[in-house]
């Protein structure tokens, strides 16, 4: 597939999948032939039939041979794969999906730090310091993208400092989410973002004095004090466990 094609494709499959997620073509519904599809969008169907391959392999459309593509219900699309979360962040993500990101993030981070605290070495140490560096370089410049790349490089160090390759394939899978989590509970005043910044802190200096204990409550204090500021005035009661 040549360059045009694929840019061609590519426009083709993110307008489908935005009709997608803003109901346009709903659940259960049959979308237009290849024929169709390559005279409305004015390309061959080569590209239609790549976009349609592309959405099919992330969920949003079953396909099936010498049948018309239906559109699939939300829980079978792929909620880790960063462009099927990009396109639902154009339209606007929904209070309820950023909730079940944050729970998400509750159940998995806290042991994800607990591990790191006793496996890091010195390498994982500096990996995680200098992403620490980078997110406050960004607090005091008032660079959300620099306080964001930072905030995701502490994360992923984080992980990586565990040293166990299940964990990483699940994380390499979660970095998208983690980073749309981020933007959505990221200060507008990135001045407020000062104790943020003490709590990653606090969380490094867990993880170097290899407190594993302590590392989970550190990272749970992230994570909650992120979710009462945006997410949740009160945490509902039925996820109170997890806290």
């Amino acid at each position: 597939m040549n360059k045009l094609t694929s840019s061609i494709s590519e426009s083709i499959t993110r307008d489908l999948a935005l009709r997608i997620i803003r109901g346009e073509l709903g659940v259960g519904m049959s979308i237009p032939g290849e024929n169709e599809l390559a005279q409305q969008y004015d390309a061959s169907r080569t590209s239609v039939r790549n976009a349609l391959q592309v959405l099919g392999a992330k969920g949003m459309l079953l396909i099936q041979a010498k049948r018309r593509s239906t559109v699939t219900p939300r829980e079978q699309w792929s909620y880790l794969d960063a462009e099927v979360l990009s396109w639902l962040e154009d339209v606007g993500i929904e209070s309820e999906l950023v909730e079940q990101l944050m729970l998400t993030r509750l159940i998995f981070e806290p042991d994800v730090a607990a591990m790191a605290a006793i496996n890091a070495n010195g390498h994982d140490l500096a990996a995680i310091e200098d992403a620490l560096d980078t997110m406050q370089s960004g607090q005091q410049n008032g660079s959300a993208a620099e306080f964001e790349r930072g905030d995701l490089a502490f994360h992923t160090a984080v992980l990586r400092a565990c040293h166990n390759p299940f964990l990483a394939s699940v994380g390499n899978a979660l970095s998208a989410a983690m980073l749309l989590s981020f933007k959505q509970t990221l200060e507008e005043d990135l001045r407020l973002t000062q104790e943020a910044v003490q709590q990653h802190r606090d969380l490094l200096q867990a993880i170097r004095m290899k407190q594993p204990d302590t590392a989970r409550q550190c990272m749970r204090h992230i994570l909650v004090s992120a979710a009462h500021k945006h997410i949740w005035r009160e945490i509902p009661e039925k996820y109170q466990h997890f806290l």
